[in-house]
């Protein structure tokens, strides 16, 4: 009985926090969350970037092989001022895709002309250069000579 009158005794001096206690550590867990946040926001939008990136290429060189495949007549308008590109086919008159570039990124066509071609033997027909601007870094890419892919260089 003696021992049972003990423990709530000692249980009714334990209460809870005090709310100095509880301050700091909502302080604290305020605080790593004001530091990690920015962090994830950036990397989200690098992958995003990357990813979009892969895609601007895997564009670039679908296009090639349709040329090459199929007809000369394929087509890839990039349009900086609607901020978009898509992939025409001329000869049967229709889109084969349309992607906007997302609406933050700046496009700008330096010494590349659009329409972009490629003849029969998946040569482009004018090449140059264009370059990307993002939210947090810009891009430069390379439509070179003769067969060889597009080259994307971070600036």
């Amino acid at each position: 009985m003696i021992l049972r009158v003990e423990k709530l005794i000692a249980l009714d001096h334990q209460k809870g926090y005090t709310l100095i206690e509880v301050i700091l550590v909502l302080t604290a867990f305020t605080l790593l969350l004001l530091l990690f946040t920015p962090l994830q926001q950036r990397t989200v939008s690098k992958l995003e970037t990357e990813h979009y990136l892969e895609q601007f290429e895997e564009d670039m060189l679908l296009a090639q092989q349709l040329t090459m495949a199929d007809h000369p007549n394929y087509w890839i308008m990039v349009r900086p001022v609607q901020n978009d590109y898509y992939l025409y086919d001329y000869q049967n008159k229709e889109t084969v895709y349309h992607r906007k570039f997302p609406h933050d990124w700046e496009v700008s066509l330096q010494s590349l002309t659009s329409p972009i071609r490629f003849n029969s033997s998946g040569t482009m027909q004018s090449p140059g250069t264009m370059t990307l601007k993002t939210g947090y870094t810009n891009y430069k890419i390379t439509f070179p000579f003769g067969k060889s892919r597009v080259r994307i260089d971070e600036q």
